[in-house]
Formats: C-alpha cells, sequence, structure tokens
C-alpha cells in the first residue's frame, strides 16, 4: 500500500491525492489530511480538522451501515463524503455533499446525514427465490444507485451500486427485461445534488 510522501502514513479508505505544486516537479502522493491541510494553508481556511470520522445508521429493513467521513478542500468549497467501505476494494454506500466557505460546516454535515437517511430509508430492488432460484427486480420502476467501473474487466465496462450492493451491467440488464418493449428515461445526477 502506497504511503503519503508528507507524513509517511498509510491512508485510510479515501486513497491518495496526487499533487504537483510547480510545474516542473515531479507529481506527490499525499493523504487527505495532509492535502487538506495544504488547501486549508493555500486558502486561508481555519479549523478544517475537528469532525467525527465515523457515523453509523440504519437502513429500513433494521441493518446498520458505518459510514467513514471524509472531507476535501477544493479552491471552490469543500467536498464532504460519507463512504460505507465493506472491504478493501468494495465500497457499499456513497454520499456526498457540497459546502461553500462561508457556510458553517456543522450545517454542511447535517445536509450529509439528511441525504445518508433518505438514501437508507428506502430500496429500489426486490429479491424473490421462484423454483429455487433467486429472482431480481425494480421495485415500483425506478432505481436510484452510483455507476462505477468494473475493475473485473479491462475496458470501461461499469457496474452498478444500487441499494449498497454492487450489480454488474449484466445483472441490470437482466433486471431491465422484466420492461422488455416499455420505454425508460435516464437522469445522470452530480454526487453532491
Amino acid at each position: 500500500m502506497n504511503r503519503c510522501q508528507w507524513c509517511g502514513r498509510v491512508p485510510s479508505g479515501f486513497g491518495m491525492v496526487v499533487l504537483t505544486i510547480k510545474e516542473d516537479e515531479p507529481s506527490q502522493s499525499v493523504c487527505r489530511d495532509c492535502y487538506n491541510e495544504f488547501a486549508a494553508n493555500m486558502l486561508g481556511i481555519e479549523d478544517y480538522k475537528d469532525f467525527e470520522k465515523e457515523a453509523t445508521f440504519i437502513d429500513c429493513d433494521g441493518i446498520e451501515h458505518r459510514f467513514q467521513v471524509g472531507k476535501m478542500i477544493n479552491p471552490t468549497g469543500i467536498c464532504w463524503k460519507a463512504v460505507e467501505f465493506i472491504c478493501e476494494n468494495k465500497i457499499g454506500y456513497s454520499f456526498e455533499a457540497h459546502q461553500d466557505f462561508e457556510e458553517d460546516s456543522n450545517d454542511a454535515l447535517e445536509r450529509l446525514y439528511k441525504k445518508i437517511k433518505k438514501g437508507l430509508s428506502q430500496k429500489f430492488i426486490r429479491k424473490e427465490m421462484f423454483q429455487g432460484q433467486e429472482l431480481i427486480f425494480i421495485k415500483e420502476n425506478i432505481v436510484e444507485g452510483r455507476i462505477e467501473w468494473d475493475d473485473r474487466y479491462n475496458d470501461r465496462t461499469p457496474k452498478f451500486i444500487i441499494d449498497g450492493q454492487e450489480y454488474s451491467l449484466e445483472e441490470f440488464g437482466r433486471m431491465l427485461m422484466s420492461c422488455e418493449g416499455w420505454n425508460f428515461r435516464l437522469e445522470i445526477i452530480e454526487p453532491t445534488e
């Protein structure tokens, strides 16, 4: 695993930031904490460290989900992210909220937590056993989730994270085939919305 070139620590699940400070110098891999300290100093932001880095929520089925909470300071504001790390290379639910520099961090975190609660309050996939086979359906013909890259393939094949679970392009396509011949509407939404 890569270590931060500034502090020497192995980063948390959020990974590294590749940072180039001067045009002719090589890029450096730094952890989020070091990057945020650098960005906060550059942008004159104070109190950028103080927040709870873990949060636990219960979904509509009574299942507990643990999120790592992190933030990244950008020139346009602060991006707050809550990610459920299921195992080393697997992410379940993921939520983001944007904070303007003038806004209080507690308000941005509250928005993030409300988003998590809303996201966990409903399920879009229904699973049923029929004659010894598991059938998977989209409930009420509406599905929300996240598009990710499926690293099992060498090309840019997507996978879909729905209800905190991974579905391959083929699995998602089979779910859609229960609506064969119907029309559909696809809306892509930026993660902080």
